[in-house]
């Protein structure tokens, strides 16, 4: 089994058989080029985040702010600024995937680097970060990329809006702060 499967199996042992066999597949990719290490993230397999972390795998700028490692996504603008409207091969930019994973550190250090809160992700779901923070709850993240200047109504794929994930999910916290911002949600 490859790491890939093992991890969309969510295979600890196939995991660590795959690196024990192949080190170096730590850092394969899936067939759409997404890294075995933010595929397990997707598929929040922590533990399979930790074994291919403690096992080398690599972290490029997408990975560190994901994983709320804003010293190594710094380093990376340093070198190439232009990495903050950068997207993963499945459309998502940096700011896209802190929102979305709580990674409140690294929004923090995007914004104050310059990055765009309504930039629209480059997939199917064609939404801004603070749809990403709202579906998955992170109501400070939700609130830091208003404060930023991002839409509080600004509608994605489907017409659904931040407010609508916050309804959906009964998060209190971020129906709150989309309130104090004037949002509303999707008219049926």
């Amino acid at each position: 089994m490859t790491v890939i499967e093992a991890i969309q199996q969510g295979d600890l042992s196939a995991l660590k058989l795959a690196i024990a066999t192949n080190p170096a597949c730590v850092n394969d990719r899936d067939p759409s080029g997404i890294p075995a290490l933010l595929l397990a993230l997707y598929y929040r397999r922590a533990d399979c985040v930790h074994r291919l972390l403690d096992a080398g795998a690599g972290i490029d700028f997408h990975l560190a702010c994901a994983l709320n490692r804003p010293d190594v996504a710094a380093r990376f603008l340093d070198a190439d600024p232009t990495l903050l409207s950068a997207f993963t091969p499945d459309g998502w930019t940096g700011l896209h995937l802190a929102a979305f994973f709580g990674a409140e550190d690294a929004a923090r250090l995007l914004l104050s680097r310059g990055a765009n809160p309504a930039l629209r992700s480059e997939n199917q779901m064609a939404n801004l970060p603070i749809h990403s923070a709202a579906a998955s709850r992170q109501a400070h993240i939700v609130e830091m990329l208003l404060a930023a200047g991002s839409p509080a109504n600004d509608k994605q794929h489907g017409g659904y809006t931040p407010m609508d994930a916050a309804l959906q999910n009964n998060d209190q916290a971020t129906i709150d702060i989309l309130l104090r911002h004037a949002a509303k949600p999707r008219v049926q």
